[in-house]
């Protein structure tokens, strides 16, 4: 009855095909949780079929889309254009569906696009494990009945966190939905994931909800309410149903696990003592790691940490709202690479503060970097996503948008001109970006 979505990537295929792959959590949470109701649901991962064309596409689904009544599809904002060709393109082949729309980008946006999209009928905004599937079971009791009248609408109205049309046509919003107690959510529903060609080989697990930073670049902060930290033990049940599985190599985990000194000291610790046998990485800040914090993680078994370091200079960190000093991100980078952990890290070209000294000392802050050749530098396009500073506050960072195709906000093409930095500046300066990418990433 139900099928959810992930669309695909505008990436290259040939780039997918190397791309460190990792499935969408949000949907196979729903999916857990909706199976768990008694709720009939299938998964389309779109993701996995990276190569196919649009025509190749149509074909596949065409008779797919006939099989269900209700549509849940997941929308970032550099999917959002192809989710709404699927939209079109599910209305087409069954005219009388239901389509929900979830994810971040929907979410800062599900006015103007009820407003303009008149085809998809409702929007689950911000964390939608409440939301969606006490949106189905009405949609489910109202399956013969008419979705339309004063006694559906009383009872939708009853949901938190859904945006939809009035009969007149207006947009209502029931109100942000209730943070979401993380230790009650069941384990993602990975056994809803084809295994064909095995696309995913790295098992993501997120260890916390919310960020206590406050990014520019970042809606993180604005989607959670707060910050929520999963309790060791359920952590743990997910690790082992990842191994007892058998099709995953290597395990990432999100977001940030430091912020919390305690709770990063026990992950680690319940590697150790539990003697989890799956090579892992994270992400975390590397400001704050000390000696003693890199042989634990040494210890623990972690490969790899992933890092955001943006820029070199404080003037652009402090602009952006990242509190960190480039001199301690070098000395924990240094502290992990004592103990062999390869570093995989990130810097943002174009931000706010952005000039052409700054960038000048983010190249020469650059080459002190401890980097050996499993190590990968990553440049990024200053992007403005709906939701964050740099979207909500554009006028007072003094930024242009000059690129609204949201299929580009992929952190790959300059969207915006800042007051120092004109098109054509960024566009010299994110080819030297890549050029040093380039020379500091070895294959």
């Amino acid at each position: 009855m139900i099928l959810l979505i992930n669309p695909k990537t505008t990436k290259p295929s040939e780039f997918q095909s190397e791309y460190f792959r990792e499935p969408n959590l949000g949907l196979l949470y729903l999916s857990a949780l909706l199976d768990r109701n008694d709720i009939e649901v299938d998964l389309l991962d779109l993701e996995q079929y990276y190569n196919l064309s649009r025509e190749q596409i149509e074909n596949v689904t065409k008779t797919l889309f006939l099989k269900y009544q209700i549509f849940g599809i997941t929308c970032l904002t550099n999917t959002y254009q192809f989710s709404i060709y699927l939209v079109k393109l599910i209305k087409e082949c069954n005219p009388n569906a239901t389509i929900i729309l979830g994810g971040p980008h929907v979410s800062f946006l599900y006015d103007k696009i009820l407003k303009k999209e008149k085809l998809v009928d409702y929007i689950c905004v911000g964390e939608s494990e409440k939301s969606f599937p006490r949106l189905i079971e009405l949609l489910i009791s109202f399956q013969n009945k008419n979705k339309r009248s004063k006694d559906f609408f009383k009872k939708l109205q009853l949901i938190q966190g859904v945006a939809y049309r009035s009969i007149q046509g207006e947009v209502f919003f029931t109100g942000n939905p209730e943070p979401i107690n993380v230790e009650r959510l069941p384990l993602p529903a990975r056994y809803k994931l084809s295994q064909e060609n095995y696309y995913y080989r790295v098992a993501n697990v997120i260890v916390n909800r919310g960020c206590p930073n406050e990014c520019s670049f970042c809606s993180r902060q604005n989607f959670f309410q707060n910050v929520r930290i999963r309790s060791i033990s359920s952590i743990l049940t997910e690790v082992r149903d990842i191994i007892a599985l058998q099709n995953y190599e290597y395990i990432n985990f999100y977001d940030n696990i430091n912020f919390n000194k305690k709770f990063f000291h026990k992950f680690c610790n319940m590697f150790i003592k539990n003697q989890l046998n799956i090579p892992w990485g994270c992400e975390l800040r590397v400001d704050s790691i000390t000696y003693e914090d890199a042989i634990l993680l040494k210890k623990a078994g972690c490969r790899l940490v992933a890092t955001g370091i943006e820029s070199a200079s404080e003037e652009v960190l402090k602009t952006n709202f990242k509190y960190q000093k480039p001199e301690l991100v070098l000395e924990g980078l240094k502290h992990l690479k004592n103990q062999n952990i390869a570093i995989q890290s990130y810097f943002v070209l174009g931000l706010p503060g952005e000039t052409k000294a700054t960038f000048r000392e983010t190249e020469q802050y650059i080459k002190k970097l401890p980097f050996d050749q499993e190590d990968k530098l990553e440049y990024f396009a200053a992007t403005p996503y709906p939701g964050s500073k740099l979207w909500e506050n554009r006028e007072e960072y003094q930024i242009k948008i000059i690129e609204t195709d949201f299929s580009k906000y992929d952190c790959q093409h300059i969207i915006f001109e800042t007051s120092d930095l004109n098109y054509q500046q960024l566009r010299d300066m994110f080819k030297t970006a890549k050029e040093l990418e380039s020379y500091h990433t070895k294959d």
